[in-house]
């Protein structure tokens, strides 16, 4: 599964970036530091699934995710967050997320999150 990861943190990205590497049936396709990168990249990539962060201070997750999914409504974006609240996973839907995960959630279960929102089995 080729994943774009998408985060204005840099380190928080490179980790992610990493642990996702070591994962043997995930390959990280590209990597974005915002909203307006992560459409691009998302364009020029067509990455299998998109794990994007929610707050970016040039472009939200709702707004990037909104922007891919005007160009490829099939790309499933997961939208990562520190704010683990139902309201906004809930937003986060209705958004057209495919899933949801809070920063903190454990590798595992973020792969997990992964091969649901592109509809694939988990390995």
């Amino acid at each position: 599964m080729r994943v774009l990861v998408v985060d204005d943190h840099p380190a928080f990205r490179e980790a992610l970036t990493s642990a996702l590497e070591m994962i043997e049936e995930i390959e990280v396709a590209g990597e974005a530091g915002g909203g307006i990168d992560a459409c691009r990249e998302a364009e020029q990539i067509s990455p299998d699934v998109v794990l994007m962060d929610l707050s970016m201070p040039d472009l939200s997750g709702f707004d990037a995710m909104e922007r891919i999914h005007e160009r490829d409504p099939e790309i499933p974006v997961v939208i990562l967050t520190a704010t683990a609240d139902p309201g906004v996973e809930a937003e986060a839907r209705r958004a057209g997320a495919s899933g949801f995960v809070a920063k903190g959630t454990t590798l595992d279960d973020i792969v997990i999150v992964l091969h649901e929102a592109a509809g694939e089995p988990a390995a």
